[in-house]
């Protein structure tokens, strides 16, 4: 339930997330005033507060916060609540004021330290690519929303000699080689936040609505922009391109990355460059 509620928010833009927190907290401050002074709805007051604070930004809690201690001074003034100085009215407003407006950063700070750990989690260290857990996650939203309808390409990128160069030049030098290969990719393929590294010396790029003919004349521009940079730097690299041309996209992100790993296990007994694009309208469901 509160998953569901959660993705609701998410995808409301600010100006309906706003408008949502701000009538939450007048109907808060009509149920306060229609109950009296001796109900309390302290915490509820802070959902408002909280989804102004998560789902929008810290300023716009600080806002909420501010509103809705007032909101909550008028209810109880206008319900009969009285003070034997109209000072110590001001003094609990303010306080209320400053415990909810503490909580609206709270909130705010917590949101970004976790999106903060969540693109770390999901990117490799060294490259900054989307990592293979992360690279899944995004192949399986393009499918889903391709319908099973657009064409989809599947490309898995293995180099080998690797060994070689972090023997004869270092781990740096390995390492930059790394990065220099994952810019490339990311500057010669249409969605350069579709492009990941699973892991080692395996990358993998995602071309949704990309027949096997326009993935064709990617891909020979990506092996052509490699082997200059392999040039460049003079290091005995093989790249082993194996790319799944779909004619619409799978059910399953298994099925479309079990047959490129099959492509590529057979393309990877040569020592040269290899580049193959296998064009399928059915791939095997996975038992």
């Amino acid at each position: 339930m509160l998953e569901k509620l959660s993705g609701f928010l998410e995808r409301r833009s600010r100006t309906a997330l706003a408008t949502i927190a701000c009538a939450s907290s007048i109907l808060l401050g009509m149920l306060d005033y229609m109950a009296g002074v001796e109900i309390h709805f302290l915490l509820l007051y802070l959902v408002p507060i909280f989804i102004a604070s998560w789902f929008i930004s810290k300023e716009a809690g600080i806002a909420l916060a501010i509103f809705t201690s007032l909101i909550w001074f008028v209810a109880h003034l206008l319900a009969g609540r009285t003070y034997s100085s109209i000072w110590i009215a001001y003094w609990n407003f303010l306080m209320r004021t400053a415990a909810f407006t503490v909580f609206a950063i709270t909130v705010a700070q917590l949101r970004a330290k976790l999106l903060e750990l969540s693109h770390l989690a999901n990117r490799d260290f060294l490259t900054g690519l989307p990592n293979g857990h992360a690279f899944y996650g995004l192949t399986a939203k393009e499918m889903d929303r391709a319908f099973g309808v657009e064409p989809m390409t599947l490309v898995c990128i293995d180099i080998t000699g690797f060994k070689w160069v972090n023997h004869r030049f270092g781990y740096p030098a390995g390492d930059h080689m790394m990065c220099t290969i994952a810019h490339t990719l990311r500057q010669n393929v249409p969605r350069s936040d579709l492009v990941g590294r699973l892991g080692g010396t395996s990358f993998a790029v995602l071309l949704p609505n990309v027949t096997s003919d326009v993935a064709n004349l990617i891909l020979r521009r990506v092996q052509t922009a490699l082997d200059e940079e392999r040039r460049k730097y003079a290091h005995p690299l093989t790249f082993f391109i194996s790319a799944i041309a779909c004619t619409k996209a799978p059910r399953t992100v298994a099925e479309l990355m079990q047959e490129a790993d099959a492509q590529m296990t057979r393309i990877k007994y040569g020592k040269k460059d290899s580049l193959q694009i296998a064009k399928v309208d059915h791939l095997p469901a996975l038992n």
